[in-house]
């Protein structure tokens, strides 16, 4: 059984919204949790005080408990944590929308009728989950979906899950006697995120690639010189930590559900 650990960035009105979500195997899960919780005890030595939760907003803006530490050392913070990531192995999938364009298409397209950003960015996240995972040669299990429990729509999403639309089938190619999303648990768990360090990290990467994709689509400018550059930098090795681009956005012979999601991606990743 693996679990995928979501959490979101830029649904409260920024130009660009993303998720994440960190898949990890159950039986791995005991060795990252206490890595995570030896990073914390390190950053509470830094800070002075005990971090129960990393928020990717407060840290990357130095206030609150962060504001002692200068941009320097924030960055290098980061820039660990990316390489903590990588050495755990573990994979991600993502989901990107440039919020003015999704407002345009949710009245142009049929299939996003009754969809809001965050349902959008989830539905996208979990069909390449499906997608990645049934690919697969020695697949050990389905996929239970772990979110971050403030988010308002737990019960309208898991509608969706229980009983997806129709035109998501062709986004994974489900054979005929295929049953929907069969790599997934159809039942989502939403959680308190002190808990769960994957789901902070899910919010750090979410937050990371939201600043990339705005400042590289021009929708958002520096909040400091250099930040795009360094950012990027940043990006790069989180997106070498996919599943595959192949899997979630694909571009050769995909149909109509991957094309919807791919239009409303930002325009520096089409």
């Amino acid at each position: 059984m693996k679990f995928c650990y979501l959490d979101e960035s830029g649904t409260g009105g920024q130009p660009v919204a993303v998720m994440v979500g960190v898949i990890a195997d159950a039986q791995r899960m005991h060795l990252t949790k206490a890595a995570w919780s030896e990073l914390l005890t390190e950053l509470s030595k830094l800070v002075g005080q005990e971090l129960q939760e990393f928020h990717a907003h407060r840290f990357y803006s130095g206030s609150g408990v962060w504001k002692e530490l200068d941009g320097e050392e924030r960055s290098s913070l980061i820039a660990a944590i990316i390489k903590w990531m990588k050495a755990r192995k573990h994979k991600i999938v993502y989901s990107a929308i440039d919020q003015a364009v999704f407002k345009k298409k949710v009245s142009e397209i049929s299939e996003l009728k009754g969809m809001s950003i965050w349902k959008t960015l989830a539905l996208h996240s979990v069909l390449a989950i499906q997608r990645s995972q049934q690919a697969e040669s020695k697949n050990k299990g389905n996929t239970v979906l772990v979110f971050d429990e403030a988010v308002k729509e737990k019960q309208r999403f898991t509608k969706i899950l229980l009983s997806p639309p129709d035109w998501t089938d062709e986004y994974y190619s489900r054979k005929r006697k295929q049953a929907q999303l069969d790599q997934i648990v159809d039942v989502p768990h939403f959680v308190d995120s002190k808990l769960v360090p994957l789901v902070q990290v899910a919010d750090l990467y979410a937050f990371l690639l939201r600043r990339y994709f705005s400042l590289s689509s021009g929708l958002e400018g520096e909040k400091y010189r250099g930040e795009s550059e360094k950012v990027a930098v940043w990006a790069r090795e989180i997106l070498n930590q996919t599943v595959g681009s192949a899997h979630i956005f694909p571009k050769i012979g995909v149909g109509k559900a991957a094309k919807i999601f791919l239009q409303m991606c930002p325009q520096c990743h089409n």
